[in-house]
């Protein structure tokens, strides 16, 4: 998934509502909306390895590495709706 940093927490609480919270997701600095084309083409190579990871990287090893981001959607003794949003 690509998002912008602005969105990731939301992007990650969405996909694990779909049973994907070990997705990856490369994300930028918001805003990108007026920048020109050089400026979007550095963004995009700085995301692009993390583009390439989520296509080629074994399920174990993307688990292994956002666990510690899954965690954030649930700390311990904040209550959450069990209905997705």
């Amino acid at each position: 998934m690509i998002v912008t940093d602005t969105f990731s927490k939301f992007a990650r609480r969405m996909s694990a509502t779909q049973d994907f919270p070990y997705v990856v997701i490369a994300e930028t600095p918001n805003p990108i909306r007026q920048l020109e084309h050089d400026a979007l083409r550095a963004r995009a190579e700085a995301m692009i390895q993390g583009v390439i990871d989520g296509l080629t990287l074994p399920p174990a090893e993307i688990e292994k590495r956002t666990a510690h981001l899954v965690k954030q959607l649930n700390p311990q003794g904040v209550p959450r709706s069990s209905v997705p949003v």
